[in-house]
């Protein structure tokens, strides 16, 4: 996003306050109830979210240097994420070519080499099987056939991507399309690593998605935490074919507006917040304190529950101010967790209680709430589901 950019996203925030309207035109979908209990549309979404798109997983930063390796297994998929000799970021299907057990336990570290714990076949961080444990004991077998499967992965702009399944390279166009610009802007790469948490709750996954994508529920639900410093029911919508940029200001906006009313001279980074939606189920969020990376999967095969990773990289502007006042990373994601914890998941979870109940056909999404119109036609066209009209006011 560039200067002009981010002029006219503050005019028309700006515009939107005086004018006491969060959009332009538009009006209100009914979104089925239906598309949050479904065991069978789950199924068609794991397979075509879950296993044939490719996810953005984090930041660079996750994997900081040669020989440095991420196993993760949130897709249903196990996948071992390395940055080999090279500093080239790969991936491969976290499974023994033996008989198929996990070779790298979930977490992060250093190592150039993987050693299966049921049998001790050993892999290279380039895939490749470098030993067959008694070798002379099992027989012969071809080692240069045996690599670890690799998936499709890609780099892009401090952006890591996999593809869970194996299948053609993976097309930067359609990860990010429209959208270079501005994660080319904020510089991703430099951003530390800083902690990561997971949150479950009793909850279809796009319910989890709908709470970031608007900022509507933020005086009432979030009136004594958050409410506090975000400026409710104003936000721009911007569409980059299936991603989204929105943004919400926070309550020092109203002081720069009485300070000046030029929106040129406004300090972008500390009046407002840049969020993104990256199809098909990540959350960004990139304010003055840095980057919060949020993806949020299906757990269990259950169209009820869902399960958020939520990932921190610090500003490298703000971490030494933070070292020196004994803020910890732990107390920033903690503080995050009691929000969606206590607030937005057990709001939503009762949401999906009446649901299965039956209780009403289907929810309303208004014209304040374009963001979400966006997320909802654009997960329902890519399952084969027709798309929802918006009842023009």
């Amino acid at each position: 996003m560039n200067k002009s950019e981010r002029v006219r996203v503050l005019g028309v925030i700006n515009e939107h306050i005086a004018n006491d309207t969060t959009a332009d035109a538009g009006g209100v979908m009914r979104v089925p109830m239906s598309d949050f209990t479904c065991q069978q549309l789950l199924a068609q979404e794991q397979d075509v979210f879950f296993r044939n798109t490719a996810l953005c997983m984090g930041l660079s930063s996750a994997l900081p240097e040669p020989k440095t390796y991420w196993s993760d297994n949130e897709t249903g998929i196990p996948i071992l994420m390395v940055r080999d000799d090279e500093g080239r970021f790969r991936a491969y299907a976290n499974v023994c070519r033996h008989r198929g057990s996990q070779i790298a336990p979930e977490g992060r570290g250093s190592k150039d080499r993987f050693t299966c714990p049921y049998h001790a076949w050993t892999y290279g961080i380039d895939g490749r099987l470098l030993a067959v444990n008694k070798n002379s004991h099992f027989g012969n077998v071809c080692r240069k056939d045996l690599s670890l499967f690799e998936l499709p992965s890609a780099e892009l702009h401090g952006t890591l991507w996999v593809r869970p399944t194996q299948g053609d390279p993976i097309d930067e166009a359609e990860c990010i399309g429209g959208l270079e610009e501005d994660l080319a802007h904020w510089q991703l790469a430099d951003f530390p690593f800083a902690h990561t948490q997971v949150i479950d709750v009793r909850a279809n996954w796009k319910m989890a998605v709908d709470t970031f994508a608007e900022n509507y529920h933020v005086s009432v639900l979030h009136a004594k935490t958050v409410g506090k410093e975000m400026k409710a029911n104003v936000q721009t919508c911007d569409i980059f074919q299936n991603n989204l940029r929105f943004v919400y200001p926070n309550q020092k906006l109203d002081l720069i507006r009485f300070l000046t009313s030029d929106t040129k001279r406004w300090p972008y980074r500390q009046i407002a917040s840049t969020l993104y939606f990256l199809y098909p189920n990540v959350i960004m969020v990139v304010d003055s304190f840095g980057v919060d990376l949020v993806r949020i999967f299906p757990r269990d095969d259950s169209p009820s529950k869902s399960r958020t990773v939520h990932t921190w990289y610090v500003s490298p502007k703000v971490q030494p101010h933070l070292k020196e006042a004994g803020y910890t990373y732990e107390e920033r994601v903690s503080r995050f967790r009691e929000v969606i914890v206590n607030e937005d998941y057990e709001t939503i979870a009762k949401i999906q209680l009446n649901a299965e109940r039956g209780t009403q056909s289907e929810m309303l999404l208004g014209r304040n709430e374009g963001a979400l119109q966006h997320i909802h036609n654009t997960l329902r066209m890519e399952v084969g589901l027709d798309v929802l009209p918006v009842e023009e006011n």
